[in-house]
């Protein structure tokens, strides 16, 4: 399981599957995951071209246009496939799991169709596939996976700063490098015959060559959120401007001091994380449930524990979010 929580849903009647389709897309942001738009299916005609692998639940009325939703679960269970399934209709809970019975099918949810109980039991099963992959080592790998994304993301942002050679003065860009190399040397004096063999005015060698660090590119890209910052300042000073173009370089100048507070955050609420996740332990509470536990520098307890995995969860996304809009600005 990645970020995104992913749902095949059978539903033939628009209304119903819209209506609670906002349901499920608050639950799931809810506990911190992307809500992708689910893949709904009217009859089922298309069931054999379906990767079910790729879905973390499976929603389907009991009745559908052209066939029962219990067939559809015989075909799916015959592929190997043993997701969580959902299943609704109006005749009500225990009445479909009577109905059920009389197929000889088990192992799946039953829920009304009125909203109240359709969004309580959903919520119960979301919650229950996600604490399945929330121990040790899934938890590691989806929080070093998503920092690497977001890394990425940090480099495309420095290299598309430099790509911009209409609108940024050389000048500007070798003052940034050099201030990069700098640190680098510093930091590094293990890389310095590297680092020799690098034009400081280069910066795709320097990312090619894992020379530039996360950090690094994010001190570079916090000093050109500050230059701009700055400029649009320069701006609004300048005599006989209208009224209405400084409100619009007000509101980009504090669009900006906006997203570059949200970067501020990128080391404790991303880094720092990964890095601390690197060093934790398992154990169990009271009522059973795993957490993992782990010890700072200065001796603080960090408990991950469900809240703590949400908001985890949300932390990525809201910077990957931050990251767009940087690169948006910086266009």
């Amino acid at each position: 399981m990645n970020l995104g929580y992913k749902i095949l849903w059978f539903e033939d009647e628009p209304a119903s599957f819209k209506a609670k389709n906002r349901l499920v897309k608050r639950i799931v942001e809810n506990f911190g995951f992307n809500y992708p738009e689910p893949r709904n299916e009217i009859d089922g005609a298309n069931i054999e071209t379906i990767n079910f692998a790729q879905y973390d639940l499976i929603i389907s009325d009991l009745k559908l246009s052209n066939v029962k939703g219990t067939a559809l679960l015989d075909i799916i269970r015959d592929k190997g496939i043993y997701t969580e399934v959902i299943f609704y209709s109006s005749i009500g809970e225990s009445a479909l799991r009577e109905e059920l019975k009389k197929f000889e099918i088990d192992g799946v949810y039953c829920a009304d169709r009125t909203n109240d109980n359709f969004k309580e039991k959903v919520e119960k099963v979301i919650e229950t596939t996600i604490k399945k992959v929330q121990d040790v080592n899934n938890t590691r790998g989806l929080v070093i996976a998503e920092t690497i994304l977001l890394e990425k993301k940090i480099e495309s942002v420095l290299l598309g700063y430099f790509n911009e050679t209409e609108k940024i003065l050389d000048e500007q860009k070798g003052e940034l490098l050099k201030s990069i190399h700098s640190k680098k040397v510093t930091r590094h004096i293990a890389d310095i015959e590297e680092l020799e063999k690098v034009d400081f005015k280069d910066v795709k060698s320097l990312i090619e060559k894992d020379i530039l660090t996360a950090s690094n590119s994010f001190d570079a890209i916090h000093s050109i959120l500050k230059g701009k910052i700055k400029e649009f300042g320069a701006q609004m000073s300048v005599k006989g401007m209208s009224a209405e173009l400084r409100t619009e370089i007000e509101q980009k100048r504090e669009g900006l001091k906006t997203i570059k507070t949200e970067l501020n955050n990128f080391r404790d609420e991303i880094l720092k994380i990964r890095n601390t996740l690197a060093h934790v332990v398992e154990e169990f509470g009271e009522d059973g449930i795993s957490y993992l536990n782990s010890l700072n520098a200065d001796g603080a307890v960090i408990k991950f524990d469900n809240a703590e995995y949400i908001r985890i969860r949300k932390n990525f996304i809201k910077h990957n979010i931050n990251l767009d809009s940087i690169i948006e600005h910086l266009k």
